[in-house]
C-alpha cells in the first residue's frame, strides 16, 4: 500500500503545537508560525489540529475553528511561566491526544513522549549571542532547555541558513531543513493612485509621507536607540527636514532609555503607531522612503523580505542572516550611529527596487509550508 500523499491532502495526522507561539499581538515569530499554520491547514484537509496553552482561546490567533484549544483548566497553574507549563501540564494534556506530530514553534518542546514525531523550529540563538537583550525568564528557560531539546528532537527546522550554521557551531546539530518565511502577494509596489488612496488610512495612525520605516518590537536587540540617534543627527544637519521616523511594533522590554529619547525628540517627527493591522502593512511599506533594520542580531529578518517585495530600499546591519534575507538588495552598515546615518542618506538616494525586489529569492507562504510538510513526511518515513 502506498503511504498517504501530502500533495493530495491524504495525510490525516493528529498535529499539536505550542499555543503560546500564537499569542496576540503576534510577534515576528508569531507571524511566522501563524502564516505557516494557515497554509498547513489548507494543505492537510484530513488532519486534526490541537493547540496547548495556558491562555483562553480569545488570546490566541487561530487560523480557524479546526484548531482545538486544550486550555489549562486550573487558574493557579495558568500563572506558571510558559515554558515551565509546557514542560509539565502542557505535556500531560498533549499525551492524551495521541499526537502524530508536535510542533514546537518556539523551539523548547514538552518532551519526546508526547508525540510520535517531535519537531522544533529554531528562529535564533539570542541566549548565546545577545543574552542581555532577553527577558530574564525567557533567557533562563533557554539556558535550561534549548540545547537539550534541539538535540533530542526528531526533526529540527530553522528559518535561515545562517541560523542553521550557528546551530551547528553552538549545539553541534545543524537543521534538518530550512523553512524560510514567505511573503503574501499583498506586499508589492503601489502605483500613484494606490498610494493616494492609502494616505487617509495611514494618517489615522499618525503616519504621513515622506517617512523612514522600522518594523520591530522595541527591545534592545533591534538597536532602535542607534536608529533614533541617526535620525536625529540627520534632522539636526538639515538633511531630512520633512521626513518622519515611523517605528511600527510593540513597546517590548528594557527600553526605558529608548522611550526617553523618543519623547525628547518627538517634535522631530518620531511616530509610534504601535500595532498596525495586517491589512494596512503593505501600504505602510509601499509608501515609505525605505526600511531600516539595523539590529545587533537577527535570526532572519521578515520585514526585509516584505520591504523588498514592496519595492522600497532597505538598510540592514552587517549580520549574516540579514544579508541572507536581503539577497543582495540592501545597504549594509555596521550597527553604530554614524554608519546608520550615512546608510540612511544613501538609502534616500537609492532607486526603488521595483519588480526586482519581488523576484529575488522571495517565496510564498504556501511554498514555505509545502517545504515544511515535505520534510516532515520524509522524516516520518525514515
Amino acid at each position: 500500500m502506498m503511504p498517504p500523499d501530502i500533495s493530495r491532502g491524504e495525510v490525516a495526522w493528529r498535529f499539536g503545537m505550542d499555543g503560546d507561539a500564537l499569542r496576540k499581538p503576534l510577534s515576528g515569530v508569531g507571524q511566522y508560525i501563524y502564516k505557516l499554520c494557515c497554509e498547513i491547514e489548507a494543505l492537510l484537509p484530513a488532519a486534526s489540529f490541537f493547540v496547548y496553552t495556558r491562555l483562553p482561546a480569545e488570546r490566541l490567533a487561530l487560523p480557524s475553528a479546526r484548531w482545538q484549544v486544550r486550555q489549562e483548566p486550573w487558574a493557579l497553574v495558568r500563572k506558571l511561566p510558559s515554558f515551565l507549563w509546557l514542560k509539565t501540564r502542557g505535556a500531560a494534556l498533549a499525551r492524551r491526544d495521541q499526537l502524530d506530530v508536535f510542533w514546537a514553534g518556539r523551539t523548547i518542546h514538552p518532551g519526546r513522549g508526547v508525540a510520535r514525531k517531535m519537531v522544533v523550529t529554531v528562529h535564533d540563538l539570542n541566549h548565546r549571542l545577545v543574552p542581555e537583550t532577553m527577558e530574564r525568564i525567557t533567557r533562563l528557560s533557554h539556558v535550561l532547555w534549548f540545547e537539550r531539546d534541539v538535540r533530542s528532537a526528531d526533526v529540527v527546522l530553522s528559518n535561515s541558513q545562517g541560523t542553521s550554521d550557528r546551530l551547528l557551531h553552538w549545539v553541534g546539530r545543524a537543521a534538518d531543513g530550512i523553512v524560510r518565511p514567505g511573503v503574501t502577494p499583498a506586499f508589492r509596489p503601489f502605483d500613484a493612485l494606490e498610494k493616494e488612496l492609502a494616505h487617509p488610512a495611514l494618517a489615522a495612525f499618525g503616519i504621513k509621507p515622506p517617512y523612514l520605516l522600522a518594523v520591530s518590537t522595541l527591545e534592545p536587540r533591534k538597536n532602535m536607540e542607534a536608529l533614533v540617534d541617526a535620525f536625529v543627527l540627520l534632522k539636526q544637519q538639515g538633511l531630512i527636514p520633512d521626513h518622519q521616523l515611523v517605528l511600527v511594533g510593540a513597546r517590548g522590554w528594557q527600553n526605558h532609555t529608548l522611550a526617553s529619547k523618543i519623547q525628547a525628540h518627538a517634535a522631530l517627527g518620531i511616530v509610534l503607531p504601535g500595532y498596525v493591522p495586517d491589512e494596512l502593512m503593505p501600504a505602510v511599506y509601499a509608501l515609505s522612503a525605505g526600511l531600516a533594520m539595523p539590529s545587533l542580531y537577527e535570526g532572519f529578518g521578515m520585514p526585509v523580505q516584505e520591504a523588498r517585495a514592496a519595492g522600497v530600499p532597505v538598510l540592514v546591519s552587517d549580520v549574516p542572516e540579514l544579508r541572507e534575507a536581503a539577497h543582495g538588495e540592501a545597504i549594509i552598515v555596521s550597527p553604530d550611529v554614524t554608519a546608520i546615518a550615512a546608510g540612511l542618506r544613501q538609502m534616500l538616494d537609492a532607486r526603488p527596487l521595483g519588480s526586482k525586489g519581488a523576484s529575488g529569492a522571495i517565496q510564498s507562504w504556501r511554498e514555505s509550508a509545502e517545504g515544511l510538510l515535505e520534510m516532515l513526511q520524509q522524516r516520518s518515513r525514515a
